[in-house]
């Protein structure tokens, strides 16, 4: 297994928002979800060659990293970050798209409806993500969006500021604090924050395009529901590492759907 590190730096609050969600609650994982953060790096490769994907309500679109790429999630540095609640005016309109959009139409005479949410935005110096892959070469193409950034999550910017790797990771059994999160089955018992989160529900031919900065949308059907949580302990389980990070097995077998042989 091979792993690439990657420092990602925001330049405003963020919101990855919760789901399921409030309509008028907005609220914000205090991570970068693995789904999130797929879709992100994907992006940047595809601006890296001039290419700007389009959002959509209807019919969407999905710009994802290749399921031979799996994607953990970014946490904040040290776990020093701030949730930060205000008011927020917005579209009642469950299809109003026009906040989320990567390039924003000013519309004239535009009478959608307007309400009041409460809306949470994550605060944090720095987030360290993670990306496994058992293809070096193809984790290695990520290299390139060092320095590149756009809009992340459901709120926010933010750029790669550093990227360490691949660096090679052995399967190793311990007792140690988790780099990211773990999956329920890994948590029964165990004190712990859960939150609801979604894999991808991969198409036919999913995984034969491996050019990443390609523009054609990624063959994603929809997603699976399951449940992860952060422990702020140590815990028992089998760790891929290569000394210094320990990326738990059950998280990773979980978001590549028990394929992955290690």
């Amino acid at each position: 297994m091979w792993m690439l590190k990657l420092m990602i730096k925001p330049t405003s609050g963020l919101t990855f928002r919760r789901m399921p969600s409030s309509i008028l609650h907005i609220s914000t994982y205090p991570f970068l979800p693995p789904t999130t953060m797929s879709g992100f790096l994907r992006r940047l490769k595809m601006l890296e060659v001039g290419h700007l994907p389009g959002t959509a309500v209807k019919d969407p679109d999905y710009y994802a990293l290749p399921p031979q790429l799996c994607p953990l999630g970014a946490y904040p540095f040290g776990g020093s970050f701030t949730i930060h609640t205000t008011k927020r005016q917005g579209a009642k309109a469950f299809n109003h798209n026009a906040f989320s959009q990567l390039r924003r139409v000013r519309l004239r005479n535009d009478k959608r409806d307007y309400q009041l949410h409460t809306w949470e935005y994550l605060f944090t110096e720095q987030l360290i993500g993670y990306v496994v892959s058992e293809d070096e070469e193809l984790l290695s193409q990520l290299r390139t969006v060092e320095n590149f950034g756009c809009k992340i999550g459901k709120e926010g910017y933010a750029f790669v500021d550093g990227i360490y790797g691949p660096t090679q990771l052995v399967l190793e059994q311990a007792r140690v604090k988790p780099d990211t999160l773990l999956p329920g089955t890994a948590l029964i018992g165990v004190p712990c924050e859960a939150f609801p989160l979604y894999r991808y529900a991969w198409g036919t031919g999913a995984s034969e395009n491996t050019n990443l900065a390609h523009p054609e949308p990624s063959s994603i059907e929809g997603f699976i529901p399951f449940v992860a949580g952060e422990i702020h302990g140590e815990i028992q389980l089998d760790y891929y590492t290569d000394g210094d990070v320990h990326l738990p097995k059950p998280f990773i077998d979980e978001l590549w759907e028990g394929e992955s042989d290690g």
